[in-house]
C-alpha cells in the first residue's frame, strides 16, 4: 500500500474579494493583440479612488477658503443683516458730515464773537490830554496849541477822536428809538451793587462796572438764552457770553469762576458765574457787564436797575 501524501490546507482570507487579483487588458479590436495590461485588486482601486477623492475635496476647500467665493458664500446667509449695517453706516456718515459742518460754523461764529468781545478803539498816544482843573474847552485849546504845526496824521487822529465822541451819542440815539423791542421789565439784574464805571464808548468802555460788597456773589443771567462762550482771556479773565432772543448778547467779565459751559441753556436769573478780579484789565473785585444789540454795544443802565 502506498501512503497518501499529507497536503496542508491553505488558509482562506477573511474577505476573499479584497485579496483577489484581476488584470485589466487593452486589446486591439481588429487583431486581438494585447496592447496594455494592468494588474488590479479591489484594495488598490479603493485606495487610489479614496486618495483622488480626498485630494479633490481638499483642493475645493482651499479654493473656497482663500478666494472671493468665501465672502460670497458667507454673505449670502447674512444679506438682511448686512443691508441693515450698511444703512446704519450711511446714516452715521451723514451725521458725521453734518456735525463737522456744524462744528466749523460754530468755530467761525466763536471767532467772530471773540473779536467782537475784545474789540477796542485804538488811539494815537501822541495827542495831549486836557490838563486837569480847567474846563473842557480850555483843555482842548491847550491840547491844540501844544502842537505848533499839525501834520496830516495828527489831524486825522483828532478827527477820529471827535468822531468817537459822536459815535457814543449816535449809538444811544439809535437804540433809544428802538427801545420798545427791549422791554425793561424783562431784564434781571446780573448783580445788585454800586456802579463804579458807566458805559462810555468814547474811551472804549462798552459796559458797566459793578462793585458788590459780599465776596463771592453770584452773577445771574439777565435773560433766558444759550451760553455761546465760556472761556478765559488774559485781559478779561473768566468770561461768559449768553445769546438771547432779538439779537441781544450779554457779557459777564472778570469773574473768579464760571458756572456754565458753552452750549448750556440758562434761564433768567440763573447763576452763570462768581464775581471776581480776574484778568489784567481788572483793578479790583467787580463785574464788568456788557449788552450788545444787533452787533452794537448799548448802555445797560437804560434798561436794568442795578
Amino acid at each position: 500500500m502506498s501512503a497518501t501524501p499529507n497536503h496542508k490546507k491553505k488558509k482562506k482570507p477573511l474577505i476573499p474579494w479584497i485579496s483577489a487579483h484581476h488584470k485589466l487588458v487593452v486589446v486591439n479590436e481588429q487583431t486581438y493583440v494585447e496592447e496594455k495590461s494592468w494588474r488590479l485588486s479591489p484594495l488598490n482601486v479603493a485606495l487610489v479612488s479614496s486618495s483622488i477623492t480626498l485630494g479633490i475635496i481638499l483642493l475645493t476647500v482651499l479654493v473656497i477658503r482663500f478666494s472671493p467665493l468665501n465672502y460670497l458664500m458667507s454673505s449670502g446667509n447674512n444679506n438682511i443683516a448686512d443691508s441693515g449695517v450698511r444703512k446704519e453706516l450711511k446714516q452715521l456718515l451723514l451725521q458725521m458730515d453734518s456735525l463737522k459742518m456744524d462744528m466749523e460754523n460754530n468755530q467761525a461764529q466763536t471767532e467772530s464773537i471773540k473779536q467782537l468781545a475784545n474789540a477796542e478803539f485804538e488811539y494815537e498816544k501822541d495827542v495831549e490830554k486836557p490838563k486837569s482843573g480847567g474846563s473842557t474847552e480850555t483843555g482842548q485849546k491847550a491840547s491844540v496849541q501844544g502842537v505848533p504845526e499839525q501834520s496830516d496824521a495828527t489831524k486825522s487822529v483828532v478827527e477820529s477822536a471827535e468822531m468817537e465822541r459822536e459815535l457814543g451819542s449816535l449809538i444811544q440815539s439809535v437804540f433809544l428809538e428802538d427801545e420798545d423791542r427791549l422791554d425793561k421789565e424783562s431784564f434781571v439784574p446780573p448783580v445788585k451793587g454800586v456802579v463804579s464805571d458807566s458805559f462810555a464808548p468814547s474811551r472804549a468802555h462798552y459796559g458797566t462796572d459793578l462793585v458788590v460788597a459780599p465776596k463771592g456773589s453770584v452773577v445771574q443771567a439777565v435773560r433766558a438764552g444759550t451760553v455761546i462762550m465760556s472761556s478765559w482771556s488774559a485781559d478779561t479773565g473768566h468770561m461768559i457770553g449768553v445769546q438771547h432772543s432779538n439779537n441781544l448778547i450779554s457779557w459777564y467779565k472778570h469773574n473768579s469762576a464760571r458756572l456754565k459751559k458753552t452750549g448750556d441753556r440758562v434761564k433768567a436769573g440763573e447763576a452763570v458765574a462768581i464775581i471776581g478780579n480776574s484778568g489784567e484789565m481788572s483793578s479790583g473785585p467787580h463785574l464788568h457787564f456788557e449788552l450788545w444789540y444787533n452787533g452794537q454795544p448799548i448802555d445797560a443802565q437804560n434798561y436794568i436797575e442795578f
